[in-house]
């Protein structure tokens, strides 16, 4: 974000205005998630210590029944007939149907309502009875938990329109949208910035005739549903504008002179590329509102996408760490050469890269890092480039990858636990792949350091993350024996963030943090063993139980151990960014960061759904054969599509299109579901690293400088095409190389298919 003069309480008006909100809608989605299972825990809790709970609940919520429990019979029966034979006088049509009545019919319905209503009463007083203060105080409060959430819940889209629009005007603000280069002169700023007014523009429209169409629909009697975003839409677009104009009329003031039009071009933000593509097509179809019906299919997932604006704060607060470093510092002793290094920091990377729910994500968060002690190893620039934007892509496939998720989540043909299971495979796959090209790649013989010097140096590198390994465990242990929920794809959104608050903490607040934690953790240890020894414990999970508590007992002792051991001191990383000295200044940089990163993001991905729209009404799609020939060319032909659209487009408007169109047609050729998307994200894979977007090169050029970036260019003549341009070649060679492998040897192989691809017996969980 740019600097403002204007302050607030030491906070500068974009904090205010684009920050405070951000982190506010950030702080409410966690609360969201978790306050439903602190909601499920205390239903349990109830029932635990009041038996009948479920009952005892509805206590002052369910009104005194009003019906006779103990009727006379007959005297109703009689007054039912006059009125049955009253109601046949008056009726013409009577005669036709028959006058009988059956009074024994008539009968049973009267004992039957008397029955029920007795026991209404009885579940009425019975409740009365049993009921207490104690069950009245706890019962207001698990309702009233339930009611926020329930109201929030019902929220989540407007929640999402907010964030999408408060943090793509910050990103607007600051410049700060992805573009195929960083506008540098005059020519740069006028072009980029007009066509994000036309692209603005042209979403304003949209959205404009998108609520005169659901307008004229409610006039119809047609029911529309959350037809009050249609205001937030037009309003933030106004707002865009707004902006881009100003800026035409306001341009900075540290441009340069001059300037092409071919390289100002491309200083044009994707996301009005596609807004203008996608617009374009649409209008020339009549289809004016077609961005915005698109835009609404992204609201359908707001969850989703609130979850990785999540992911981004993850990753803008670990950036605010040193876990990164003390990482680094447990590789040094080992004094590898380049080529090794980039090997286990890829391979160690794919880890953190899932947890951050997508690869450009952890790219921003840890990208500089990488890079600068790749080069700091003694990494050639154009191979460390190369590793840093592979860092952010083979994790893409481990659990709990957001992006794996959501495929999950649109189509029942696969479970997360198949894909990520599956995926660990490819991911081992592309490493080895990695080590191998890069070997042919290296410059220098192959080294590392010898054990006897390198173990005991790593030891203790440990020691200074054992604080921190105590703090992360302490809050999943916590989440998993108190709140019952483990650490999966679908809580880390809320776990994570908690996590690197409790990480910020022990780092900037004080150190008495870790023995909090290891306070409560011995606790925690303690109730689990005596769970364990009364038979409080499934017998099939018991084994697990005992050797997760083993493992955490170990990491207490380590940490007693260690905890006298001084930090090692800060190394000083260039291009890294502003990292806070205090907790608050950490989350406020956390946060502003985040802000514009978000906008980028998000916005892009909101108008790759629509790109995909245009692929999807273009009938490229149905001009696929139904069958083809045999499974190998339709592998072949899908193959192709499937790298062409990770190319071009964000890979989670990506999985929307594929699953909606491209997977039906992988299906109806026998490839089978779990393989195809397999193929599916190894491709997006290779689409992340290909130009023309290239986006993880875009990302890493974002937080390594473009300086930096562009003094690792070969002049032409002082080596060979292939050692010029090995940030790019040699990512797609491992990558391509993966993606045929995996593509084709399961087809060719069938007992590899079954063990590359075999089916989940639980299902997802």
């Amino acid at each position: 974000m740019q600097k403002s003069t204007f302050t607030v309480a030491n906070r500068s008006a974009g904090e205010w205005l684009s920050s405070l909100p951000t982190v506010v809608i950030l702080l409410l989605t966690i609360f969201l998630t978790s306050g439903e299972v602190i909601h499920s825990q205390l239903l349990k809790i109830g029932e635990n210590t009041w038996q009948g709970y479920f009952e005892l609940r509805t206590s002052g919520l369910v009104a005194e029944p009003s019906c006779n429990q103990d009727p006379d019979i007959e005297l109703e029966l009689r007054r039912a007939i006059q009125e049955k034979e009253a109601a046949m006088i008056d009726d013409p049509l009577a005669g036709i149907f028959g006058t009988d009545i059956d009074e024994d019919a008539m009968r049973q319905s009267l004992q039957s309502s008397r029955d029920i209503c007795r026991e209404r009463w009885a579940f009425f007083e019975r409740v009365q009875e049993r009921v207490t203060p104690g069950v009245i105080m706890y019962r207001n409060l698990e309702t009233g938990v339930a009611a926020v959430v329930t109201t929030l819940g019902n929220y989540k889209r407007l929640m999402l329109c907010v964030l999408i629009l408060i943090c793509a005007a910050t990103a607007t603000l600051a410049r700060h949208h992805i573009a195929l280069r960083p506008a540098r002169t005059n020519k740069d700023h006028y072009i980029g910035t007009s066509a994000q007014l036309l692209a603005n523009l042209t979403l304003l429209m949209s959205a404009t005739v998108y609520r005169s169409q659901e307008q004229l629909s409610m006039d119809q009697g047609v029911q529309v549903h959350d037809f009050y975003l249609h205001v937030f839409w037009m309003a933030g677009f106004s707002l865009l504008s707004l902006i881009n104009l100003y800026q035409l009329i306001r341009p900075p003031k540290n441009l340069e002179p001059g300037g092409g039009w071919g390289k100002a071009l491309l200083t044009i933000p994707l996301y009005s590329f596609m807004c203008l593509a996608a617009g374009a097509q649409f209008i020339s179809q009549g289809y004016y509102h077609g961005i915005s019906v698109y835009l609404g299919m992204m609201m359908e997932l707001s969850t989703l996408f609130l979850n990785l604006a999540l992911y981004i704060w993850i990753g803008m607060m670990l950036k605010q760490t040193r876990l990164a470093e003390l990482a680094f510092d447990v590789l040094r002793p080992w004094n590898m050469s380049p080529e090794l290094m980039c090997f286990v920091v890829l391979a160690l990377a794919a880890f953190p890269t899932a947890f951050t729910g997508a690869s450009g994500i952890f790219i921003i968060a840890a990208g500089a890092v990488i890079y600068t002690e790749l080069t700091r190893a003694g990494a050639r620039k154009q191979l460390a480039l190369a590793a840093t934007a592979m860092s952010g892509s083979m994790g893409v496939v481990l659990r709990p990858c957001l992006l794996v998720v959501i495929i999950a989540a649109l189509n029942r043909s696969v479970t997360t636990n198949e894909l990520f299971d599956s995926g660990f495979k490819v991911y081992l796959l592309s490493v080895v792949l990695f080590f191998v090209f890069s070997q042919f790649y290296r410059t220098q013989p192959s080294r590392i350091a010898a054990f006897s010097d390198a173990v005991p140096k790593s030891i203790r590198a440990l020691a200074p993350l054992a604080p921190y390994a105590l703090v992360i465990v302490a809050i999943a242990v916590f989440f998993r024996d108190v709140l019952d929920r483990g650490t999966d794809e679908f809580s880390a959104p809320i776990i994570l963030p908690l996590m690197l608050i409790g990480v910020l903490l022990y780092e900037k607040l004080s150190k008495h943090v870790a023995h909090i934690a290891a306070a409560g953790l011995a606790v925690l240890l303690a109730v689990s063993f005596w769970r364990i020894f009364n038979g409080q414990v499934a017998e099939a999970d018991v084994t697990g139980l005992v050797v997760r508590n083993v493992l955490v007992l170990g990491i207490l002792v380590s940490n007693y151990l260690f905890s006298t051991t001084p930090l090692h001191e800060t190394h000083v990383m260039p291009n890294q960014g502003e990292i806070g000295k205090s907790m608050e200044s950490s989350l406020r940089l956390a946060t502003n960061e985040t802000t514009g990163h978000i906008g980028a993001l998000l916005i892009l991905m909101a108008l790759s759904v629509s790109t995909g729209g245009i692929i999807e009404r273009s009938g490229l799609m149905e001009q696929l054969p139904e069958t083809f020939a045999n499974i190998w060319v339709a592998t072949s032909i899908l193959v192709v599509t499937m790298v062409i659209i990770g190319m071009i487009m964000d890979p989670y408007g990506a999985v929307i299109l594929v699953n909606a169109t491209i997977a039906q047609v992988a299906f109806a050729n026998g490839i089978d579901p779990l393989h195809f998307w397999m193929i599916t994200l190894v491709s997006f894979e290779l689409g992340y690293l290909t130009p023309p977007v290239a986006l993880n090169h875009l990302l890493a050029r974002q937080v390594i400088g473009d300086d930096e970036v562009e003094s690792a260019k070969i002049p032409r003549g002082q080596a060979s095409f292939m050692r010029r341009h090995e940030k790019y070649i040699l990512p797609i060679l491992v990558m391509l190389t993966a993606l045929l492998l995996v593509s084709y040897l399961p087809l060719a192989f069938p007992d590899l298919h079954g063990w590359m691809f075999q089916k989940a017996a639980g299902g997802a969980l």
